[in-house]
């Protein structure tokens, strides 16, 4: 069987680590068919048995894509193609499968304009309603999917996806145990600290922790937040609101730390704190799930379906609800044990992950 990849979209982020991680598994698992992997700058290492390169600088949803692309597609297809989101030229024919992490786009991305948005999401239902299939990791984006693209029930697969290795984890395999390195001294944390790592997009909601830091400072319950976040630092707003509540002691912005000492980090930390209002399947845990620690999570479906209860939950809508959990959670640490996350690492594999999806492409 031949089966042609589109991985043009892949940069150095959780989703792109997924794709790829699959993918290489994928390929490992069906090693009798051959593969065309198109792909950009960022993949030039990427190399298997029965897989052909083809370096293709298009962007993901630009004009050249439905021309350019278009006419190397036809050139070498009449295969199987796999698309990992809904960009693709409108008037590729042959047979594909779409795999889709979620919806957020119509929810959450800003358009210059309503031709924009328009024009974006003709593109996205033309696409999506002629894939052979869709995949997607949940109940609530088939749900999505059958009411505002109106898809068949029938053409939607669902599997199980899992927790991409980070680059953390990755070095925390193979690091010999620094027993010197003590984070709070070094980066002068003078309280108990939890950590947000979870994105910088509007949905991540983590301004509503700076209310909640400054409630808890003002309970003299001290407790520092730690940014694991490039662009988070450069957001005025979030600035301003630290300034005006006087909290400046106490959130940390440390996105140099070195990928060894992030290690340490995570396990000198209370908990993880992930305060998302949409998150169809939350990659940003990965690294906590790695590390086994606690994790304070918006109460959102998708994060129950996978930890049950083995995270603690909040509204991510009230300040309060977030205040109150933590504060219960601060007041009881000293009775708390790092959780075990066995079972959902052993069922999230990227093992399983590729052999549900050989299945659906079978």
């Amino acid at each position: 069987m031949k089966i042609w990849i589109d991985l043009r979209f892949v940069k150095n982020e959780l989703y792109s680590r997924f794709a790829i991680q699959l993918i290489k598994t994928f390929i490992e698992q069906n090693k009798q068919n051959d593969y065309i992997v198109y792909t950009n700058d960022f993949l030039e290492w990427f190399n298997f048995e029965n897989c052909n390169i083809k370096k293709v600088n298009i962007k993901n949803g630009s004009i050249k894509e439905q021309f350019e692309f278009l006419k190397i597609l036809n050139k070498d297809a009449n295969n199987l193609m796999l698309f990992f989101n809904h960009f693709k030229p409108v008037n590729y024919k042959w047979q594909y499968i779409t795999i889709i992490w979620g919806l957020k786009d119509i929810y959450y991305m800003n358009f210059s304009s309503y031709f924009e948005k328009y024009v974006y999401l003709f593109l996205m239902n033309k696409n999506l309603k002629k894939s052979h299939k869709i995949v997607c990791l949940d109940q609530n984006t088939k749900n999505e999917l059958i009411e505002k693209f109106d898809i068949k029930e029938s053409d939607i697969r669902i599997i199980d996806w899992f927790f991409p290795e980070s680059e953390v984890i990755d070095e925390a395999k193979n690091e010999i145990e620094d027993i010197n390195v003590n984070i709070r001294t070094k980066y002068s944390i003078n309280n108990d600290f939890f950590i947000y790592s979870g994105g910088d997009s509007i949905e991540k909601n983590y301004e509503k922790l700076i209310s909640v830091i400054t409630r808890l400072n003002n309970d003299w319950i001290k407790t520092d937040l730690v940014f694991l976040w490039n662009n988070i630092a450069t957001n005025i707003n979030l600035r301003n609101q630290i300034l005006e509540n006087k909290i400046e002691k106490n959130i940390y912005f440390l996105w140099d730390v070195w990928i060894k000492q992030k290690k340490h980090l995570y396990n000198e930390s209370l908990w993880v704190i992930f305060p998302s209002f949409y998150e169809p399947f939350p990659f940003r845990l990965s690294e906590p799930l790695y590390f086994n620690t606690p994790v304070l999570s918006s109460d959102l479906k998708n994060i129950r379906n996978i930890f049950w209860e083995k995270v603690s939950y909040f509204s991510p809508i009230s300040v309060n609800s977030i205040y109150e959990n933590t504060k219960k959670y601060l007041l009881e640490k000293k009775q708390e044990l790092k959780p075990n996350y066995k079972e959902i690492k052993e069922k999230y594999t990227k093992e399983n992950c590729a052999l549900q999806l050989t299945q659906i492409i079978k």
